[in-house]
């Protein structure tokens, strides 16, 4: 049987991302597929976790205007990088074909 997570930290605070927090994450995703440390499929799927995580902190009423366009800011940046990253992989695999075609 899967055990619950806590919802307050011991101290009673609710455990909750910031917006500030979660652009510093998606920051560091995006440097990290442009400097192919991290591959895209996985990159993909971490800010698509973080995009639930931001849904909640704006349902729970924890959301500002300022720390809602510098998250977009960060979202919209990484998927432009996700983006460029995917078509130059599709681009080699297409060349990639091209060589094998012409042996």
């Amino acid at each position: 049987m899967k055990e619950e997570r806590p919802t307050l930290r011991p101290n009673g605070r609710l455990n909750q991302s910031t917006e500030a927090t979660l652009s510093v994450l998606v920051d560091q995703i995006n440097k990290l597929v442009q400097n192919d440390v991290l591959n895209s499929r996985c990159a993909a799927k971490l800010i698509k976790r973080l995009r639930n995580e931001a849904d909640v902190i704006r349902d729970n009423g924890n959301s500002t205007k300022s720390g809602r366009s510098e998250l977009n800011k960060s979202f919209e940046a990484a998927e432009e990088t996700l983006r460029e990253h995917d078509a130059g992989l599709l681009v080699a695999a297409n060349a990639a074909l091209r060589v094998q075609d012409a042996i």
